[in-house]
């Protein structure tokens, strides 16, 4: 793990902290819980998702976080040094659906809530970002893949018609099927 991460091990503490004692929904989702899924790329950052609705209440408890706001005036991003907390995504937010399937990890010595595999693998699939903008998304998809053989399709393609990336279903599937037929 990256000396980066390491030394915000207990301002991940405190991040998680806050937000559970603020009664906020959240998960750490993209690279970090990319590795708590099979990525084996060092963490260089926590991204949390929180429901886009929490956004003003999450900036209250971070009085020191830079903001980023839409045109609107809502709340997109709270920067803090390592994390971005991200108050739902374009595509994406913080559902029933996905609070439903969360799950509990150890990531950097913290037991931290994780959005669902399947979500995270849609998530970076949809960003398709590659090495030439310093980004691993399709990597972190083909490791996730092969160190979940049992994800829930159904959910996975559900998800992909409500966020509009029906797109990515099919190279998705494509590569689950090469993966299969390597085992």
């Amino acid at each position: 793990m990256s000396a980066s991460i390491q030394s915000t091990t207990l301002s991940l503490e405190k991040v998680a902290r806050r937000l559970d004692d603020a009664g906020v929904a959240w998960a750490v989702f993209a690279g970090a819980a990319a590795s708590v899924y099979g990525g084996t790329r060092p963490l260089t950052d926590v991204d949390i998702l929180v429901p886009s609705a929490t956004g003003e209440r999450v900036t209250a408890l971070f009085p020191k976080a830079r903001v980023k706001r839409g045109d609107d005036g809502t709340v997109q991003v709270i920067q803090l040094p390592g994390f971005d907390i991200l108050a739902g995504l374009a595509v994406m937010d913080l559902d029933a659906e996905m609070a439903a399937r969360l799950t509990r990890h150890e990531i950097a010595g913290v037991i931290v809530s994780v959005i669902p595999p399947e979500d995270n693998i849609l998530l970076k699939a949809m960003r398709g970002r590659g090495p030439e903008v310093g980004k691993h998304d399709w990597e972190d998809v083909q490791e996730m893949l092969a160190h979940l053989p049992t994800l829930d399709w159904e959910y996975l393609r559900w998800r992909a018609e409500t966020c509009q990336g029906e797109y990515v279903l099919e190279r998705l599937e494509a590569m689950r099927t090469r993966q299969m037929e390597e085992r």
